[in-house]
């Protein structure tokens, strides 16, 4: 069997062609040639230049201003061809998948880092394959009575990668990521407006001025009695061990000015990693969306909407 490579003018699509071919089918075909180039030669009948075999792949090839293509010759009367063109079609319609070793095979291509998408599998697909295994969660243990986690120190849970340190920081950000591309960023920094624990712990432990623990314990509660499913009396001293709610989230009561910097340093390492053209969601408090466009602007970010 000998394959040319063919001007693509000569080559023409079967019109008697019985299989049909989707915008689907052709954009898992195109998916396909992108990353791997053309590596099936089409199948030809010599005398006429008509397609036996791979209609689909030729009008992608076409679409995308190809000027050659690879092809195989057969030379076969009209009635030999067209029978062929059925057996190839239908052959392989009956074969079927393994599921088990189909979703093997795409999970060992997923940790490899391998556009599935190029692979003709969409998203629904992918869920049903990928998903089939029982996942069985792992206990959770208590955490400890101090932190252990200290800047610098870098987990790494599978696919995932946590690591304690500065999100403003080139550094760390970038052994964080590996060099793998960031498509998208999704971040809830401190919104700097001074969110207070208001756990009981928290307001027996003096770490919280939320007026409501103060007006309770001076007995001059605003609202009605009635609205208390019972009265709660003053809370007392507690010696129990705090958790992470009960304690005030760092960094949420700047100035504006050491605010404006965070948010740059920030935004900064956003818009240094993120891919062009890639969307970054970001929560925040309403009290300061008027600092972020300035700094997602200086990030080379564009602000796009607040919902």
């Amino acid at each position: 069997m000998n394959v040319r490579t063919a001007k693509i003018d000569e080559i023409h699509a079967d019109p008697t062609n019985a299989r049909r071919h989707g915008e689907k089918n052709l954009d898992a075909i195109a998916k396909s040639l992108q990353v791997y180039g053309q590596v099936e030669p089409l199948v030809v009948q010599k005398s006429s230049g008509r397609v036996i075999g791979g209609n689909g792949r030729l009008e992608v090839l076409r679409r995308g201003g190809a000027s050659e293509c690879d092809v195989v010759e057969l030379d076969l009367d009209d009635t030999q061809a067209r029978a062929l063109s059925l057996a190839l079609n239908r052959t392989s319609e009956l074969a079927e998948w393994d599921d088990d070793a189909l979703a093997s095979a795409l999970s060992y291509l997923r940790l490899e880092n391998v556009d599935l998408g190029s692979l003709g599998f969409d998203d629904i697909d992918l869920a049903k394959l990928l998903d089939m295994p029982e996942v069985i969660e792992d206990e959770v243990p208590e955490p400890p009575d101090e932190a252990v986690t200290r800047p610098g120190d870098l987990i790494v849970m599978g696919n995932h990668r946590l690591l304690c340190g500065d999100a403003g920081g080139t550094a760390d950000v970038d052994r964080l990521l590996d060099g793998q591309p960031i498509h998208m960023v999704t971040t809830d920094p401190p919104y700097n407006v001074r969110v207070e624990p208001r756990s009981n712990n928290a307001i027996a432990a003096g770490m919280s001025s939320f007026p409501a623990s103060e007006a309770r314990r001076d007995g001059k509660l605003m609202h009605h009695q009635g609205f208390d499913v019972a009265r709660q009396g003053p809370k007392k001293a507690t010696h129990a061990k705090l958790r992470a709610k009960d304690r005030p989230l760092a960094n949420d009561f700047l100035s504006d000015d050491e605010f404006k910097r965070l948010l740059h340093a920030w935004f900064g390492q956003i818009g240094r990693v993120l891919l062009p053209g890639r969307a970054a969601y970001i929560w925040g408090g309403y009290a300061n969306c008027a600092n972020y466009p300035a700094a997602l602007k200086e990030a080379g970010l564009y602000f796009s909407q607040a919902i």
